[in-house]
């Protein structure tokens, strides 16, 4: 993978296995294929990369100050910044035969994922693929994410003395590693739902979905892992075999499915 696009380093691997998934999408994509990515943020994590290997990607979002710092990046990274747009998939010009929804579902409340996934369906053609990642709702990051938020341990990590004896004892394992130059979002957007392997399965066959492969993410993630072992290679390693062996027990789900 090029660690560079134009002015801009490419994001690296970290406990998340974002990188991972990236690979997964890119595995599924031909470079004919007219993409959208669905919520897309920033663009940086998945528009960006697709781009800069090729593809024809094209990130919508309604944040509009996630699209204004993501046009940013992308002409830092020699990309044109109309690729990502402030608007619904159903005022998105052009014909398209791949949607992607990377960490977008759980966000949304039961009248929003219905539009949502209806609207995805109205713009594929019959045999058009639509790739979700998402987060496991009974995964390990939902345990870490409450620890963090809600308890004494989660305050002790955010002191800053705690954070800089960390990140030495890191940089001591990891060298000078950095994932991630600038974020996936600007928006503040929780987490609505919770998914199981299951349960998303059914969601999409639901919505006129017929899912053809899924896999897991990585196994163990959240903010005390990522803090702790972000850059540490052979856990990363680790963690993303873990999620591929037991996907139904993974931090999150990669799912395709084919329009009927």
């Amino acid at each position: 993978m090029n660690t560079h696009a134009g002015d801009v380093p490419l994001p690296r691997e970290n406990v998340y296995g974002h990188v991972k998934r990236l690979h997964w999408i890119r595995e599924r994509l031909q470079l004919t294929d007219r993409v959208i990515e669905f919520g897309c943020g920033t663009g940086y994590m998945l528009t960006l990369p697709l781009r800069a290997w090729g593809y024809d990607v094209r990130g919508v979002d309604l944040d509009a100050a996630s699209i204004a710092r993501g046009r940013e990046i992308l002409t830092a990274a020699g990309q044109p910044s109309d690729a990502l747009q402030a608007v619904g998939l159903r005022d998105l010009d052009g014909a398209l035969n791949t949607v992607i929804a990377s960490e977008v579902l759980e966000h949304l409340d039961d009248a929003a994922l219905a539009e949502a996934l209806a609207l995805i369906h109205e713009r594929l053609p019959p045999g058009g693929l639509l790739l979700v990642t998402t987060p496991n709702g009974y995964g390990w990051f939902e345990l870490e994410a409450a620890l963090w938020q809600r308890t004494p341990l989660g305050w002790l990590f955010r002191l800053g003395p705690v954070r800089g004896l960390l990140h030495r004892s890191r940089r001591r394992l990891a060298g000078a590693y950095l994932d991630a130059a600038h974020p996936s979002t600007v928006a503040d957007s929780p987490h609505l739902r919770r998914f199981t392997l299951r349960a998303l399965r059914g969601t999409l066959a639901s919505a006129g979905f017929a899912v053809e492969s899924a896999t897991g993410s990585v196994m163990f993630c959240g903010p005390f892992s990522h803090t702790l072992l972000t850059g540490v290679e052979p856990f990363m390693r680790w963690n993303a075999r873990l999620g591929e062996r037991f996907p139904a027990l993974a931090a999150g789900f990669y799912v395709a499915a084919r329009r009927v």
